[in-house]
């Protein structure tokens, strides 16, 4: 594998690595471009892995923004992403409800590591990691799909904040309202209000923050953190 920045070769695309500079918003260009393998066979196998929605596997609230990206094209996984395959409806309402509040605290309890700011899982476990069945052949399974077709086109490009920040980030909040509606929760301002809540009691969290000097000092400045 080689870098983008390190390699005119455009073929064999891959999410290798994070990049908390470039990775800002939920659509992420490929991080490294591969040579095909001497096993043609080892080769068409990757290659089959390929896909357009793939999970963090080693995140980094203190300094990720998204637990899950799209790219526009499909790239195998890598060393930190590793990508989900399931039909495009539903992978887009796995990303949205992953990057929102809702599926960050889920991701804070499931993540496997003790170390202040992080919370990765290993590739066995990603199967695992509770969500709700947006596969399902239900009315509101159906629903949720829908609304997060309609709505993941807008969000997918919006810049946002690094997880830890989310209560200073208005983009994040633009996501968690469109996944109150796909979850069929009420979306209105009492919603709001307590997702306004949640989102300050998370980055307050130090296995949010990390006890990151940048971070904290945001929080701080905003009135958020003490």
């Amino acid at each position: 594998m080689h870098s983008r920045e390190n390699t005119t070769n455009r073929m064999n695309p891959s999410m290798w690595h994070l990049d908390a500079k470039t990775q800002l918003h939920i659509t992420c260009e490929p991080t490294h471009y591969g040579e095909p393998r001497d096993d043609p066979a080892e080769a068409a196998r990757m290659l089959q892995t390929a896909g357009h929605f793939h999970i963090s596997r080693n995140l980094r609230m203190n300094a990720q923004t998204i637990a899950v990206c799209y790219t526009e094209q499909e790239c195998m996984g890598g060393r930190s992403w590793t990508t989900l395959h399931a039909t495009d409806e539903v992978a887009r309402a796995i990303t949205l409800f992953l990057n929102s509040t809702y599926g960050m605290l889920i991701r804070i309890g499931y993540g496997q590591s003790t170390d202040l700011g992080r919370s990765p899982i290993q590739v066995r476990a990603i199967p695992g990691h509770p969500i709700p069945d947006f596969a399902a052949d239900t009315a509101a399974a159906r629903r949720a799909r829908a609304l997060a077709a309609a709505n993941f086109d807008r969000l997918r490009t919006l810049p946002l904040k690094r997880i830890a920040l989310s209560a200073l980030d208005p983009n994040r909040a633009e996501i968690d309202r469109v996944v109150t509606e796909m979850l069929g929760l009420p979306a209105d301002a009492h919603t709001d209000a307590m997702l306004s809540e949640w989102r300050r009691l998370m980055c307050l969290q130090p296995t949010v923050h990390g006890n990151t000097r940048a971070v904290l000092s945001e929080l701080r400045r905003a009135g958020i953190a003490p």
